[in-house]
């Protein structure tokens, strides 16, 4: 039996890029704080506390006694409001608004 000398049907030709087993890593973020914010209730716009969203979130949700807390308004009552800095008057728009989703 003779090996099989005849050309491959699909060539790729010279293509630019190989497809390799190993793909390259995903580089890792340098910076990997949380962003904080200056929180602010709602109404009264009085300041709460200084707090990354998520201990936010945690803070009302035990507040609350367990009701949903998220960033939807589909449903919800707004509560609180992160500003990225604390003036006031504020001047700049939140850039978080905090909403509790209240079943009665």
């Amino acid at each position: 039996m003779e090996p099989c000398s005849s050309p491959p049907l699909l060539s790729l030709g010279t293509a630019t890029t190989s497809l390799s087993p190993h793909p390259k890593p995903i580089p890792t973020p340098t910076n990997t704080r949380l962003a904080a914010y200056y929180w602010f209730l709602v109404p009264g716009d009085v300041f709460n506390d200084y707090a990354s969203l998520a201990d936010e979130i945690n803070e009302w949700w035990w507040f609350y006694d367990g009701v949903l807390i998220n960033t939807s308004p589909m449903g919800g009552t707004l509560i609180a409001r992160g500003y990225i800095n604390g003036n006031i008057p504020h001047t700049g728009f939140p850039l978080v608004n905090l909403y509790a989703h209240f079943t009665y």
